[in-house]
């Protein structure tokens, strides 16, 4: 039996300021077509089943655009044979049970089979039994399935699909508040393969319990990371990750500024930009112990006519000022104004109106309101 497992596509995603030819946001694009490749191979290949292990989409509520793409999609799975299952992931899981769940609008599809209650279900393909656990937004709820996940010794085969950290894992040494935690005691089950969701780099957290990654990558810490999706064969009890083709996204070198003057700085940043390939990338130059005088004095106009054929170039300057380093956030060549509302495409804003949100938010900024 031959099993593609996918998770966090994050369909819905869009960032920047860029459009493609039919006037959409060419990463939201990116993200169809990455999602569009996995289906692709799947029916290509004439995989037996599809795990999806959460965060199909980027937000509770995600755009018609987005809701009708996926569907098109999961209907090419549907209309050849292909039974696919999806869990929720924490990005589309709504902190308010009256919200509802944009899964309600897949129930009817044949062949897919959703686990977005907080509570584990279960799947039966032949000598198979799928247990799915979604994310859920009480942290007991999630502890207690868990804790009750285990193999059907009736079945031959058992998989675990879950959304969640692992403790193990040295990214979640921090844990987040509220975020969903397993344990190696409670993933070590005898499971012939835990399909994880949630951390966007492929790894191998324990024998046969892999997150899949991300199709696509959604900031600069995931550079250089691949993107793709796992096949497992159960019979032979092997697992493969196979990569596909997503944009570039590139950190360049990082230059030391340090008592340099903003002439020799720009020398540098064009030197950096012409040695690199950005045709149609997504990269970032960082700017070391920059005197902030100094990066006042750049010509960004230069800049943006170097790196036109981008699809987002952003500089990263960390200025220094009297004798201390000062982190500063990406210089996007975008205006608050615009990073606001981009914000609020992709947040869900419980119990009020997003467009006067938008509208009240875009007033503060003008300086229009008065303490």
């Amino acid at each position: 039996m031959k099993i593609l497992h996918l998770a966090d596509t994050h369909i819905g995603y869009s960032a920047y300021n860029k459009l493609d030819d039919n006037s959409i946001n060419q990463r939201e694009v990116d993200v169809f077509n990455a999602f569009a490749q996995v289906i692709d191979y799947a029916i290509d290949s004439k995989v037996n089943l599809v795990l999806h292990s959460g965060d199909l989409f980027d937000t509770v509520r995600p755009s018609n655009r987005a809701i009708s793409f996926a569907i098109g999609q999961l209907l090419r799975l549907s209309n050849a044979g292909i039974p696919t299952v999806i869990i929720s992931g924490n990005h589309e899981t709504p902190r308010l049970r009256e919200t509802g769940s944009v899964f309600k609008v897949f129930e009817h599809i044949e062949n897919l089979h959703l686990a977005y209650t907080g509570k584990c279900q279960t799947f039966e393909f032949g000598d198979l039994k799928v247990h799915a656990l979604p994310h859920c937004a009480d942290k007991e709820l999630f502890e207690e399935e868990l804790d009750a996940m285990k193999p059907d010794k009736k079945f031959k085969f058992n998989i675990a699909m879950l959304h969640s950290a692992v403790s193990g894992l040295a990214v979640f040494r921090m844990n987040e508040f509220n975020e969903l935690m397993a344990t190696d005691s409670q993933l070590n089950q005898d499971w012939d393969y835990v399909a994880l969701g949630h951390y966007h780099e492929h790894v191998e957290v324990g024998k046969n319990i892999v997150y899949a990654g991300s199709t696509e990558r959604f900031g600069f810490g995931q550079v250089g990371q691949p993107k793709g999706f796992v096949l497992l064969d159960l019979k032979k009890n092997k697992w493969k990750f196979h990569e596909i083709n997503i944009r570039p996204m590139l950190d360049l070198r990082t230059i030391d500024c340090n008592g340099k003057k903003a002439d020799d700085i720009s020398t540098k940043i064009q030197k950096s930009i012409e040695k690199a390939d950005l045709e149609g990338a997504i990269a970032r130059q960082k700017l070391q112990d920059i005197n902030r005088r100094e990066l006042g004095l750049l010509d960004t106009g230069h800049i943006r006519k170097l790196t036109k054929d981008t699809l987002h170039f952003e500089l990263r300057p960390a200025t220094l000022e009297a004798g201390q380093k000062i982190a500063s956030q990406d210089a996007a060549f975008d205006s608050l104004e615009r990073e606001f509302v981009s914000y609020l495409d992709k947040a869900a804003v419980e119990n009020a109106d997003p467009k006067k949100v938008e509208a009240l938010g875009l007033k503060y900024l003008a300086g229009g309101l008065e303490e």
